[in-house]
């Protein structure tokens, strides 16, 4: 599995007066429901320590519309790809994950963005 922290973004550091007095790595954020094996003290270990690499971000409690965008994104994932080969472990699943993820944004139309890609659709002139 690919260290995560390559993916990270940086994230602004704000002074006291509101200006910007540095940069540093931002955390990956990981949205989940309320559900019990997402509040365990093992979960958490994830989300500790001096420079945590995951933030831990929960959705309201009875609010699964606000799921809605990430669970549309495992289903699409999910039968447009990984169900249509065989998986052998968790590396294979990260690498296809991530394969699926480039096509994703990269290659596959989507109907909502006009038959464009996200990458074009958000990087052309007329959306910014």
């Amino acid at each position: 599995m690919g260290d995560l922290r390559a993916d990270r973004g940086l994230a602004e550091v704000i002074g006291p007066a509101g200006q910007v007095v540095g940069m540093v790595p931002a955390p990956i954020a990981v949205v989940s429901d309320d559900g019990p094996c997402f509040r365990g003290e093992v979960f958490k270990t994830a989300f500790a320590g001096a420079d945590p690499l995951l933030r831990h971000v929960r959705t309201r409690v009875r609010s699964p519309q606000m799921n809605g965008v990430i669970e549309r994104w495992f289903g699409t994932v999910k039968y447009e790809h990984l169900f249509r080969g065989v998986i052998a472990d968790g590396d294979a699943l990260d690498m296809e994950v991530h394969r699926f993820r480039v096509i994703y944004n990269t290659i596959r139309p989507h109907q909502a963005l006009g038959d464009r890609t996200p990458e074009s659709a958000y990087t052309s002139d007329d959306q910014r």
